[in-house]
């Protein structure tokens, strides 16, 4: 694998996102995908939890972006999903006057370092890092009327967790008068042994550093949830967008020291942004 190359393509993504503290994230998503024209660009605030599972709560800058060619093609930055904090560029290589039904593409996934300094829990906190990553995928969606499924797949390219993850998720955008679009969605998540254990497992190290029991997370269901969003427009140009989600940790997610007992299985997240339309 070209490290090089992998290291390039976290550098593009991180500085697409500003820096390490600007996220998309899935739980709070920017979805501003019912706007007419070419795109969109939104910045704003959000909260969500310190790490996937924690019951404490920090505020983090949120961005969202979007461009569309004229063919209906389209360039995406946004989250991966759930309350992850990792941001997702995404491709969409169909053709949408050839059909306007099917998207399909690559996708890029940069994933933030969980930092002990960053965290509040005083046990969680002594654990060793878990390092930033790179992961690559295709995602294929089906969109009809004002329904939008999708189904994704990342894996690990830079030799961090070297786990995968599936995503489904779905959403139903729900106009109100003229200027009001309510969207409501669900997401359902899937990690393979290699990310759960790295990021839900307690080693023979980190039990003794935190005092937390060691732990093995296997693969299966990660988390799941629902959201709610709403989109606003003032005028063509800017508009304003809120969001709430709600995500629930499953399996051996669900089960881990880090949740179980030290964090929450129900997990909040929520966002405001400025979104500029052009």
């Amino acid at each position: 694998m070209n490290h090089k190359l992998l290291s390039t393509a976290g550098l593009f993504l991180t500085a697409s996102l500003l820096s390490q503290t600007i996220m998309a994230i899935g739980g709070t998503g920017l979805d501003a995908d019912g706007a007419e024209g070419k795109g969109y660009v939104g910045v704003g605030a959000g909260f969500i939890p310190d790490y996937e599972g924690s019951d404490d709560y920090k505020a983090v800058p949120v961005i969202g972006a979007r461009y569309t060619w004229a063919s209906g093609r389209f360039a995406k930055l946004g989250g991966a999903g759930g309350v992850e904090q990792a941001a997702r560029l995404s491709l969409n290589l169909v053709d949408q006057r050839v059909t306007s039904t099917w998207t399909i593409g690559p996708l890029l996934q940069y994933r933030l370092k969980r930092d002990g300094s960053d965290l509040d829990d005083s046990r969680v906190k002594k654990m060793q890092d878990v390092d930033a990553q790179t992961e690559a995928g295709a995602f294929i969606g089906w969109h009809k009327d004002r329904v939008n499924v999708e189904v994704a797949f990342s894996s690990d390219i830079s030799d961090k967790s070297n786990g995968s993850l599936g995503y489904l998720s779905g959403d139903y955008k729900i106009p109100y008068g003229a200027k009001t679009t309510f969207i409501l969605g669900a997401h359902l998540t899937y990690a393979s042994s290699n990310f759960m254990d790295e990021y839900f497992g307690v080693n023979k190290k980190d039990a003794a550093r935190s005092g937390l029991k060691r732990y093995r997370a296997d693969s299966g269901l990660k988390d799941t949830g629902l959201k709610a969003g709403m989109l606003y427009s003032f005028n063509p140009t800017w508009s304003m967008f809120a969001s709430m989600g709600y995500t629930r940790m499953l399996g051996d997610a669900e089960d881990s020291p880090l949740v179980d007992d030290r964090g929450d299985k129900n997990q909040l997240s929520g966002a405001l942004a400025a979104v500029y339309m052009f």
